[in-house]
């Protein structure tokens, strides 16, 4: 007992259990209680990962923690916790949101008599992140999963009147999903090893540990590798917002809770959904043609199918949902093609993402507000009300929209590159659809920044309509957001190279950055990460689609 009392993982997350519950207890008595310990939480979080990355940094290996075991029947079940770099930060990032978001609802939840309730849900899901990013098995992996599902449930319930329906379907889409994780995980319980003995301890493979399933695909066990792979994908792709497992996020956007969107399905979702697909198809399975393929052609469907779903809304949180949707799908697609290239971009675009899609959830919250309406059309004007929202926003929709040198602009480019670097049609064809995804999104949001912030006030303003305006709790974490993604866009090389260190580790190829050019060690020698021709070109593709498809739209209306 002690062991688990004193290890470096383990008491981060019984110490954020232990605010969680004490944040419940308190939230009848006062909101102020959840406020502080939320912050709390995030804060020793974020302290505790800091500790875990200079371990790993200082060591150069990846720590494994078993402190529990139960054996039964043919059965063992461990809880095994462990510290990888991409794990630590899932962790890292999960605190961050949790922070930045919590900041932002002391002034957006004000007055709601169930505020002090809502934080006790924000400490829970960071503590089901926590397990996920530092899950050593995927028996640990499975009970932060669903507690993270079950608490985006209970928050959803906190939105406005209707929003059952909503929390319904994403409970049922997440909730079918997590069943097939479940499965699969029964499903591994069956598989022998090569020597003949079942995985017992469902361990997810990292450096210095056997590799369980990545050693059987080729070993006679193809359809039920298949079965399992397929079942592990269901719940990752579900998590993230991956068509067709995304009708959840859409559904729930439009009465949802600001911060509920801003933290789960933006951001964090994003984190654990990615991150488990990134384990399972680099390090447990060994992709082939067919499998790689497959998981491509969702992607670039993703991409171009939610975007053209995002350009019809008038609903400013159902746009931004689509958007979430469509964002995803340049992730799988980096890791889909399996070179180093893209898979570093679709890790990084997993940060990236997060980033400007919680800023433009927040937004939304502010502007709904000032306007009294969550319609863009019942908008206009709001770039004087709101000049730091405003501003924000540009900066935010540029880089959503792939418009360099912002952080968005990076990670596309490294999974065009990634896509290029298959050598094929197939990859070419892709590339394309990423681009044109990128022109939508771009006319997308410049009609959102046009009828939301820059058009003339409404004639008639809506009947609801608060005169909110900005303020410190809600600007700040926009502010903080958005440096962020000119941050990573300006200085893209330590996260590259930190995704670079990750990769390496993942599937044994060598990769690193220097100057201005990323290097994979394989037979094909170097590949550069900036070609100025191709830039200017894909660049200019980009403008110009978007802005045809923007005075289409405005001669049609």
């Amino acid at each position: 007992m002690n062991e688990i009392l004193t290890n470096p993982l383990s008491q981060p997350i019984l110490v954020v259990l232990g605010m969680g519950i004490v944040a419940y207890l308190l939230a009848r008595v006062h909101r102020l209680p959840g406020r502080v310990l939320v912050v709390l939480a995030a804060g020793w979080t974020l302290y505790a990962s800091a500790r875990v990355a200079g371990r790993i940094a200082a060591t150069g290996v990846w720590d494994t923690f078993p402190l529990l075991q139960l054996d039964l029947p043919r059965i063992t079940l461990a809880v095994v916790l462990s510290a990888t770099r991409l794990g630590n930060l899932v962790v890292f990032g999960s605190a961050a949101f949790t922070l930045l978001v919590a900041v932002y609802g002391f002034r957006h939840m004000a007055g709601d008599e169930r505020e002090g309730k809502f934080y006790a849900w924000m400490i829970f899901t960071l503590a089901g992140a926590c397990m996920v990013g530092w899950a050593g098995n995927f028996f640990v992996l499975l009970v932060g999963w669903e507690l993270v599902t079950l608490m985006l449930f209970l928050m959803l319930n906190q939105g406005l009147p209707g929003i059952e329906k909503g929390a319904a379907k994403t409970y049922g889409v997440l909730g079918f999903a997590d069943a097939c994780l479940l499965l699969g995980i029964v499903l591994m319980f069956t598989l022998p090893t090569r020597e003949g003995q079942p995985l017992h301890n469902l361990a997810l493979p990292a450096s210095g540990v056997p590799l369980s399933l990545k050693a059987l695909t080729g070993a006679g066990f193809g359809l039920h590798a298949y079965a399992i792979y397929a079942l592990l994908l269901v719940a990752a792709l579900a998590k993230t917002g991956v068509m067709p497992l995304h009708s959840w996020i859409p559904a729930s956007a439009a009465k949802a809770p600001v911060p509920v969107m801003a933290l789960l399905p933006a951001a964090m979702d994003k984190l654990l959904g990615i991150y488990l697909l990134a384990r399972v198809v680099l390090d447990v399975f060994v992709l082939d043609a067919t499998m790689q393929t497959i998981l491509m052609v969702i992607g670039a469907v993703t991409i171009l199918a939610a975007v053209f779903m995002a350009m019809v809304q008038h609903n400013l949180k159902k746009l931004l949902s689509f958007h979430a949707v469509s964002q995803a799908g340049y992730m799988v697609l980096g890791i889909a093609t399996g070179t180093p290239l893209g898979v570093i971009g679709g890790l990084f675009h997993m940060i990236n993402n997060a980033v400007y899609k919680s800023q433009l959830f927040l937004m939304s919250g502010v502007a709904g507000r000032a306007s009294g309406s969550d319609d863009v059309g019942d908008m206009g004007g709001l770039a004087r009300r709101l000049p730091v929202t405003f501003a924000c926003t540009v900066v935010t929709a540029l880089a959503i929209s792939g418009v360099p040198p912002l952080n968005g602009f990076v990670s596309k480019w490294l999974i065009y590159q990634g896509a290029l670097d298959l050598h094929s049609g197939f990859g070419t064809a892709v590339l394309v659809v990423a681009v044109f995804g990128s022109s939508l999104t771009l006319a997308s949001f410049v009609k959102v920044l046009y009828a939301a912030f820059l058009s003339r006030k409404p004639e008639h303003p809506p009947a609801g309509r608060t005169g909110g305006g900005e303020s410190f709790w809600t600007a700040a974490p926009m502010v903080v957001l958005t440096l962020a993604c000119i941050v990573l866009g300006l200085w893209p090389r330590g996260p590259i190279e930190y995704f670079g260190s990750e990769v390496s580790g993942l599937t044994g190829t060598a990769v690193g950055v220097q100057g201005t050019a990323v290097f994979a060690g394989s037979a094909e020698g170097a590949v550069s990460l900036w070609n100025a021709t191709a830039a200017t070109g894909l660049i200019l593709l980009g403008f110009v689609l978007g802005g045809g498809i923007v005075v289409l739209r405005l001669i049609s209306e």
